[in-house]
């Protein structure tokens, strides 16, 4: 067959087998007007038919249709079955990720779904031949199919271009479904975005960072433990109200709950960097955090020892500069990693030997595995499962809503534990004056609207995946010594915070004096005497 029909076929089957969201979303918007319909669908079927054309010149033409058939089926998996779009932040994601991590996400379903949608179709697609012609021909013939698929684009584009682009603006989430156009699209803004990094100088931030009065004057060093969590979402937080007894420990241990807790993203390579950085979520970029040091810099610049245990996916850059990063592991704690994976009381043992260890003021960062999808039954021990029955595979059609849920609680619990373990065996020792911080960095749908996991684009993510849990926990000996009254926390725990507070609050538990400090964003602000 000609090229011309050789690309029409691939590239329509590719808007048909593929873009099930796609067509569902656009259907909603259109499906009163058949006409916009149906030039909205025909100005896409051209982008799909102009990436298969400027990437297939000639003899490439069948493998790019492998590319692209490929591609398409995997990405239509995690949209269509998921709820996950694939852009930028999720390639990014994808790059930052581990082994471990990533391989929950590749189940059987996934796999024959890529064979069914991909595989066999791409075999096909090199079965078939086109028809050769000459290099001036061949080259010919290219040009006048890319300018007719431009053409015919540009034609449906114009047919309703107030509609069209209307749509484009307000309805995002209808282009974010496109396959593999938004998948395309996000891998060339991620590369944009790695190709600007590159020989970052990093600008100093807080070099005027001293100790203030209050810790310098302590009989004792001070001790705060950052609790970086990992995909808890507020709504499952007994502690905001949620209706299962989920935090039952915390709530003895007379925390200061935060309730209405906004993340900065919906993803670990964008929440975790940017509640580092001081640019707040308005002004953080990635490219502008690589580009300035950030709260683990301006605490060493005032003489803080700064520590960074991990049970995730790593700092994602934000301790670069620190040379001192612990990655957890079975010889930490064997019984905590005994189901293949360590759970996050890998890290009790090493603190409670750490402990008698640290004579200088210290703040330590625990970047938790905590409640990372979609295998949440490995998230805690089998005596840990109070909420029955639990999803026990990542494969979430295999489970009821029940189950799911169910086991995500569960995670809830375990962080719990860990978290109530940690303050009670920093209240038991008489070496340091500690207190506790725990913030998530993002949430987690769990099925509702059809949304599974995280990473949605902010723009249209639910409010499950942008709100999480915060707890602060000061022990009296703090309290005590640095003059800090509970009550004042207590009083602001109902207003909104975010995760913007995070970089400002924890300078002002470690009495952290610099210009950058920000009082309007400081919580202990007016309740230490400053």
């Amino acid at each position: 067959m000609s090229a011309l029909t050789y690309a029409l076929g691939v590239s329509a089957f590719i808007m048909a087998a593929d873009n099930a969201t796609f067509w569902g979303r656009a259907y909603a918007v259109f499906g009163d007007h058949p006409l916009q319909l149906l030039g909205w669908g025909m100005a896409v079927w051209m982008l799909t038919l102009l990436t298969l054309v400027v990437f297939g010149l000639r003899v490439l033409l069948r493998p790019a249709a492998v590319v692209l058939l490929t591609l398409s089926a995997v990405t239509s998996y995690y949209m269509d079955k998921l709820g996950i779009v694939i852009d930028r932040e999720m390639i990014q994601n994808a790059m930052l990720t581990t082994v471990t991590e990533s391989k929950h996400l590749v189940t059987a379903n996934f796999v024959i779904h890529v064979l069914v949608w991909g595989i066999l179709p791409s075999v096909a697609a090199m079965w078939f031949k086109v028809r050769p012609a000459g290099m001036l021909g061949g080259l010919w013939r290219w040009v006048m199919t890319v300018a007719l698929t431009v053409a015919v684009f540009a034609a449906a584009l114009f047919s309703d271009y107030k509609a069209f682009s209307a749509v484009a603006r307000e309805r995002k989430d209808v282009l974010a479904s496109y396959q593999p156009g938004a998948a395309i699209g996000g891998a060339a803004r991620y590369a944009k975005m790695m190709l600007k990094s590159r020989d970052v100088t990093v600008a100093p931030l807080g070099r005027d960072a001293r100790k203030g009065p209050l810790v310098t004057a302590a009989a004792k060093p001070v001790l705060t433990v950052v609790f970086v969590g990992e995909t808890a979402r507020a709504q499952n937080f007994a502690l905001n109200g949620y209706d299962r007894p989920t935090t039952p420990q915390l709530a003895k241990r007379g925390v200061v709950n935060f309730s209405d807790v906004t993340a900065c993203g919906t993803s670990t390579a964008v929440s975790v960097p940017c509640m580092m950085s001081n640019l707040t979520q308005d002004g953080y970029s990635y490219d502008a955090a690589i580009r300035q040091e950030n709260l683990i810099d301006v605490l060493g610049h005032a003489g803080v020892d700064v520590l960074w245990w991990d049970n995730n996916t790593g700092d994602q850059g934000t301790a670069s500069r620190l040379g001192r990063v612990r990655r957890m592991g079975p010889s930490d704690d064997p019984a905590a990693c005994a189901q293949g994976e360590c759970t996050d009381a890998v890290f009790l043992a090493p603190l409670a030997a750490a402990l008698p260890d640290i004579t200088r003021d210290t703040v330590l960062f625990i970047h938790m595995i905590g409640s990372h999808g979609p295998s949440y039954y490995l998230r805690y021990p089998r005596e840990f499962e109070t909420f029955k029955p639990a999803c026990h595979t990542a494969e979430f059609a295999d489970c009821t809503a029940e189950e799911i849920t169910n086991a995500y609680d569960n995670t809830i619990l375990f962080t719990d534990h860990v978290i109530s373990r940690t303050i009670d065996m920093l209240n038991a020792q008489e070496t340091v004056l500690p207190a506790v911080v725990f913030l998530s960095d993002h949430g987690e749908s769990l099925g509702e609207n059809g949304l599974y996991l995280h990473a949605a684009p902010y723009f249209m993510a639910p409010e499950t995946q942008t709100s999480v849990p915060m707890v602060m926990w000061l022990s009296d000996a703090y309290r005590n010594a640095l003059g800090v009254d509970g009550s004042c926390l207590a009083a602001k725990a109902d207003a909104p915070v975010t995760q913007d507070n995070l970089f400002h609050t924890v300078l002002g538990l470690m009495d952290v004096t610099t210009a950058v400090r920000s009082a309007d964003l400081d919580l202990t602000r007016g309740c230490n005497g400053t």
